[in-house]
């Protein structure tokens, strides 16, 4: 891949489904090199971290009251956004690093650049529904979630077939299921236990409400 054409990746991170979605005039794509470790960081896992944070932030601190944040004012409502960030960054790598591990499993020994492209991309619908945390609804997050782990699902099979190379159909159902079971873990305690201790925070900001 020419310098151009990957600054244009870089410009445009929804080029990088391409990799995952190949269509017959894109064959060129898939045998050209992919994005490094650092552009995947500092260019999409990096920029795509921040919408958690921000919308915790901005939930939290526009939406209750000054008594509310009597215990638990701006600048450590920063530190926990800075530690959610560093916990996602942390999260993704690592789980890029058991993917690749993973992989083995099957015979197959990708590249952790291709493990990360793929975890980066299968995050990316439950990074994107961190918007609809301004929503003061448990059960609507809930279903939005639902709806973006099915999509997780569906980019990690895509990933598996089409980063991987992975073609034969025992294989690929079971790598892409141990991925998703492994995944669960680290990604469910960060969006999932999230969105459960933000309506618990709703909850006692509506009971200091009442005193």
């Amino acid at each position: 891949m020419t310098h151009r054409a990957m600054q244009e990746m870089m410009m445009n991170p929804i080029r990088l489904f391409d990799y995952v979605s190949p269509r017959s005039e894109q064959a060129k794509l898939l045998s050209a090199p992919k994005p490094g470790v650092a552009q995947l960081l500092l260019f999409y896992v990096l920029p795509l971290s921040l919408i958690p944070c921000i919308t915790m932030y901005l939930r939290l601190y526009h939406q209750f009251p000054k008594l509310f944040f009597d215990q638990l004012p701006g600048n450590r409502l920063l530190m926990v956004s800075a530690e959610l960030l560093f916990l996602q960054l942390l999260v993704v790598v690592v789980m890029a690093w058991i993917t690749q591990n993973l992989a083995e499993m099957v015979d197959v020994k990708p590249g952790f650049r291709d493990a990360l492209l793929l975890m980066t991309l299968a995050t990316t619908p439950l990074w994107l529904t961190s918007l609809f945390y301004l929503v003061p609804s448990l059960s609507f997050n809930v279903l939005v979630h639902g709806v973006a782990v099915l999509i997780a699902i569906a980019l990690v099979y895509r990933g598996v077939r089409y980063v991987f190379g992975i073609r034969e159909r025992g294989a690929l159902f079971s790598l892409t299921l141990a991925i998703v079971c492994t995944a669960g873990l680290g990604f469910g305690v960060i969006l999932i236990g999230s969105l459960i201790s933000w309506e618990a925070i709703e909850q006692l900001q509506f009971a200091v409400k009442k005193l």
